[in-house]
């Protein structure tokens, strides 16, 4: 059995924003961190994007965004981001969450560790409920969510709706 990996969640400046953007270019689908905007690869509008969205939550939960990221290390190396949103439903305060590793950081239970301490994060701010969506054929991606104690809908839209109850 492996141990476990050595995982932290680190806020995202600026610095940390380039190393982030360094590992998305070479380590993960444009489509897979940034919207489709501009065209195929990463050009001009989905960087631009991309750092708009980091430096705008750089404020946290309860900034102008409402939403936090932090960037997701691993043996000391940068493997991706993970985000919280906060969200009101019903009178719940709840977050929605998203997260994206480098390819060779995938399976290897760097992705649950990194959602085990952003659950631990919605805890401590008070958030009840947390929710992701995937694609119904990312079964990686239920695996992981179902083994931090989700709920798993699968919608007619061919996404999948988490939800974790804090």
């Amino acid at each position: 059995m492996n141990p476990l990996p050595d995982v932290a969640l680190v806020d995202v400046d600026q610095a940390v924003a380039d190393l982030l953007l360094a590992l998305a270019k070479r380590d993960a689908s444009p489509d897979e961190v940034a919207p489709p905007l501009g065209g195929p690869g990463w050009n001009l509008e989905r960087t631009a994007w991309f750092f708009s969205y980091h430096h705008a939550a750089a404020e946290g939960l309860d900034g102008p965004a409402a939403e936090k990221t932090w960037a997701v290390y691993s043996g000391g190396e940068i493997a991706g981001s993970v985000r919280l949103k906060r969200r009101t439903e019903a009178g719940i305060p709840m977050a929605e969450t998203g997260i994206w590793l480098g390819r060779s950081f995938r399976s290897r239970g760097v992705g649950g560790a990194a959602l085990d301490l952003v659950l631990a994060k919605a805890r401590r701010a008070g958030l009840k409920r947390v929710t992701a969506r995937t694609l119904a054929g990312n079964h990686s991606a239920q695996r992981l969510l179902a083994a931090a104690g989700a709920a798993l809908t699968h919608d007619g839209d061919g996404t999948v709706l988490a939800v974790v109850e804090l």
